[in-house]
């Protein structure tokens, strides 16, 4: 017979292992390049809003005047979303 802590340690790991593999939120935006800032590593759209993608996101494929799609994820325990992906937009 198991005794009731290993039990609870039992449900305790599977209930965090679970909560942990939940797919983290994900936003979706789309919108038209105005200008690309490689020295600041930004982009802003002509709505005027002003980015900065994740590290690792190579902006130079990117002009102005292209539409694009955002993609944007919640890193970490911050309640803030990062630009995480930008791809061209599909027609």
């Amino acid at each position: 017979m198991r005794s009731a802590p290993s039990i609870f340690a039992a449900v305790t790991i599977l209930g965090a292992a679970s909560w942990a593999s939940a797919a983290e939120p994900v936003v979706t935006a789309a919108g038209t390049i105005k200008t690309v800032d490689m020295l600041h590593h930004s982009i802003t759209l002509t709505n005027g809003s002003t980015y900065k993608p994740a590290r690792g996101i190579n902006l130079e494929r990117f002009k102005a005047g292209q539409k694009v799609r955002l993609t944007f994820r919640r890193s970490g325990p911050s309640p803030e979303l990062e630009l995480s992906a930008i791809a061209p937009a599909e027609n």
